[in-house]
């Protein structure tokens, strides 16, 4: 028989934590006797979204259900409204799927009646095969399949589309950043907010450091140029010595 006071605890410490709304899949998850279960929850901070999966496991000798840690990746929403790549329109593509029920979508138990002369019927159907479509377009090269996958974890997120789709992996890029976060037993635990300003700094660390290297590459290009064992390359080295040496001798 559950017991509903150790989901109440757990359930008052996810939502002490950030995690608002987690009390009922809680209670349902731990209905099938799971030994151990992930809950997923999303948050949103300032332009950034922040997704948590979090992993609850039973205690072999209290019985009792703990939240062990969770996972948290923080991601930059990047301004693509008006980018188009392989000739998608991110931003349509993006305002498509707001305005589609996914959780409808991805139930394939609920059956009717085929309305095979009513058009209109199926005007949801062809809405997702459209999107579905342009997802496809964009998969075709990097930059596209980083933001198709993006997209689909923003809209799909919660959702059954593993038995369509399988997993996906999250695309991770210069605008992501994650990290795990335990919770000891006894120990205080790292809210969502808190999570937040970690993450945050060591996006900005990481995306300073991408900015330090780039003319660091440049420069080793020029050196990759200085040590080409052709012919062209003393050549260049020789230009650049006898311009350094008329620089030195216009100074004195």
């Amino acid at each position: 028989m559950m017991d509903i006071q150790n989901i109440t605890a757990l359930s008052n410490k996810l939502e002490a934590l950030g995690f608002d709304h987690l009390g009922y899949l809680l209670l349902k998850k731990i209905s099938f006797r799971l030994q151990s279960f992930c809950l997923l929850s999303k948050a949103n901070h300032l332009n950034s979204d922040l997704n948590f999966q979090l992993f609850i496991q039973k205690n072999l000798v209290t019985d009792n259900y703990e939240l062990l840690y969770y996972d948290a990746t923080l991601q930059v929403s990047s301004d693509t409204n008006e980018q188009f790549i392989n000739g998608i329109d991110i931003g349509e593509v993006k305002i498509a799927m707001a305005k589609i029920d996914w959780k409808n979508a991805f139930d394939l138990t609920t059956g009717r009646n085929l309305p095979v002369n009513e058009k209109s019927e199926w005007k949801n159907e062809e809405e997702i095969e459209l999107v579905v479509e342009k997802l496809e377009a964009l998969e075709k090269s990097e930059n596209g399949k980083s933001i198709a996958t993006a997209l689909k974890l923003e809209f799909w997120a919660g959702l059954p589309y593993q038995d369509l789709f399988g997993n996906i992996a999250p695309v991770k890029n210069k605008y992501e950043i994650s990290q795990r976060f335990y919770c000891a037993t006894g120990q205080p635990c790292i809210s969502v907010n808190e999570a937040y300003r970690f993450l945050q700094n060591r996006l900005l660390e990481k995306q300073i450091l991408l900015r330090k290297k780039q003319p660091e590459n440049s420069e080793v290009a020029d050196d990759a140029v200085d040590s080409l064992p052709s012919s062209s390359s003393g050549l260049l080295r020789k230009k650049r010595i006898s311009g350094k040496r008329v620089t030195k001798k216009q100074h004195q």
